[in-house]
């Protein structure tokens, strides 16, 4: 697997994991507990697009 392809399968697996874990736990939830799963999902949602749009680090040839 390719770099590319591995940062892909982690954004869409970020995503899907913490939406699906906050819809099922949403009904034992009182409305902050709601509010404060909203926003942890929110910012993985947020660190899943920081992670695909950082820049890749220069590559560096052999010294001569």
């Amino acid at each position: 697997m390719t770099r590319d392809s591995i940062e892909k399968l982690g954004t869409i697996f970020l995503a899907v994991f913490s939406t699906g874990l906050a819809l099922v736990l949403a009904s034992e939830m009182n409305p902050v507990q709601r509010f404060g799963a909203l926003v942890a999902v929110s910012a993985s949602l947020a660190l899943s697009v920081v992670v695909r749009r950082w820049p890749h680090p220069a590559q560096v040839g052999p010294k001569d």
